[in-house]
């Protein structure tokens, strides 16, 4: 059986450590990276199977790594699957996350069992295609009713928008 090769980011110690084992459990050899920055790096230097990142995170967030790697003109870097990871508790994360490039978003704080199957799940999707519209938007029009993103998703987005 292949090892899989997978990249957790995560300023959170605690939140990359269960990762990391529940990784560990499914097979899975896994490298660290206490934020976007750090994980680009790991990223780009290592074949990698997954990554599970951490939106909110200091320096590079979640949706810059995210941004950047989604626009990386090697398909090995640019089409490994994502699963996002955070405790915002947002109406539009899930759409925004998914239209920078998600595979997956599972919520804070983690559940082992939600947690793997995110993992297989994104592990069985078809490579992502980059960088929706989508995600330019504050208020998708296929959402009525749900209000706008919150400050801090909203800084987030912005920054990852406008490339740092």
């Amino acid at each position: 059986m292949m090892t899989l090769r997978s990249l957790v980011a995560d300023d959170v110690r605690h939140n990359r450590t269960l990762a990391v084992h529940w990784l560990k459990e499914l097979g899975h050899e896994t490298f660290e990276a206490a934020d976007g920055g750090e994980a680009w790096h790991i990223a780009k230097d290592k074949p990698l199977d997954l990554i599970v990142t951490d939106i909110e995170m200091p320096g590079r967030s979640g949706l810059d790594f995210l941004q950047q790697l989604r626009g990386h003109e090697i398909s090995t870097i640019a089409d490994v699957p994502v699963v996002v990871m955070s405790s915002l508790q947002d109406a539009l994360l899930e759409k925004l996350a998914l239209g920078f490039g998600a595979t997956i978003v599972v919520r804070k704080p983690l559940s082992k069992l939600d947690f793997q199957k995110a993992v297989q799940r994104a592990m069985a999707s078809p490579p992502s295609e980059g960088v929706s519209p989508e995600a330019n938007s504050d208020h998708p029009s296929d959402d009525p009713g749900v209000g706008p993103i919150s400050p801090t998703l909203r800084r987030i987005a912005d920054r990852a928008r406008r490339g740092l």
